[in-house]
This record gives structure tokens, sequence and C-alpha cells, in this order.
């Protein structure tokens, strides 16, 4: 698993982590005066710019920035948010009506065949009592609280391949849910497709 003090975190993280670390080091008043939510808000407005920064030539990738929305869209199937996760798996957001759908998963019937979108939320899970950036976390949600499953992601060796990808407890194994019977249907109709 990967931890605040890993020798070999991902690239992202160990970008913001230096950042948070630079800043603590070269103006450690700037940290010790900052509120709980302006260091949020700068951890991730590092995080942004650095998730930026190495997906920006990727091929299907898309950054969308709108205000203070920020998505990251994969092909067409996946729509990605980056969010601060406190254990196990609880974001925050001002409650907007576009914030609250983003959430939601689209409802099967509303959705043309082929072109299903997954909105995850990917970002780091936030050790509070320490005030540190703990592992990369990558959650799926039927709901703001209503979480499906939650993931720390692995970090990934010296030639880009990651290891094993671990659930974090304490969630209970959720129920088959829409979500993942569509996630299913999904493989399903591809492998379809391309044994036609």
């Amino acid at each position: 698993t990967c931890c605040a003090d890993s020798p070999n975190p991902p690239k992202h993280r160990r970008a913001a982590t230096t950042h948070s670390t630079a800043s603590q080091t070269s103006h450690p008043d700037f940290v010790a005066q900052a509120s709980s939510r302006g260091l949020a808000n700068w951890i991730h407005d590092r995080l942004w710019h650095h998730l930026s920064a190495l997906l920006n030539d990727t091929d299907d990738i898309f950054l969308i920035e709108r205000g203070a929305t920020k998505e990251v869209v994969v092909g067409h199937r996946f729509r990605i948010r980056a969010k601060r996760h406190a254990p196990p798996a609880q974001v925050s957001t001002y409650p907007t009506p576009t914030a609250l759908a983003f959430f939601q998963q689209p409802p099967d019937d509303l959705v043309l065949a082929g072109f299903e979108e997954i909105r995850l939320v990917a970002g780091y899970l936030w050790l509070g009592e320490r005030a540190e950036i703990g592992p990369p976390v990558l959650s799926l949600r039927d709901g703001q609280d209503n979480v499906q499953w939650v993931h720390e992601l692995p970090e990934s060796d010296a030639a880009g391949v990651p290891a094993s990808v671990t659930t974090l407890p304490p969630l209970d194994e959720p129920e088959e849910s829409a979500v993942r019977s569509r996630l299913v249907r999904l493989d399903r109709e591809t492998t379809h497709r391309q044994q036609q």
C-alpha cells in the first residue's frame, strides 16, 4: 500500500507533497497560520496543476475547468473529479445542484447504449490529525454519501506498472448496485461487439 512516508509515492502525490513540504520549510508560518479550508484549497490547486501537467498531452483524456468545477474526462465513459477523502471515504462539497448531480450515477433509462458515463472521485486520503496527505484513493458513489466502493491506488514501480489495489476498510461490502451491474453489462456488450 501507499503510505504518507513512502519512498516512492505516485508522481501527482509526490509533486503535491513536495510543494507542501517546501512551503512548510520556506514559510512554516504560512502553513501554521492557514485555516484547514485554506490548506485544503491550496493542496487541491497544486494537485490539479500537477494532474493537468501529467495528463495534458494524453490521448482521449480531456481536462475541463469551468469556474470552481475541474474534471478529468476519459473518453466518453469516465468523468472524474479530484476531492480530498476523509477516512474512510467521506468527501465534502458545497451543495450546488451541479455538485450534487455529479455524485449521482446517471439512470440507465436516461442514457443511450454506448454512451454510459461512470462518475468517479479521485484524490487522496487526508490524515487530519497530522495534517498530511495520505495515500491516493479512487471512489465510486451513487449520491454523495452512498459509497459503492473506495480503493487505495497502488504505487507504480520504476516501469510504471501498478501493484495491486487495496480496498480500504471499514466499508461494508455493498449490495449489488445499478452502477456495478451497468459496468458488468458494458463489459458484456463490449465483448459481444468484439466477437461479431
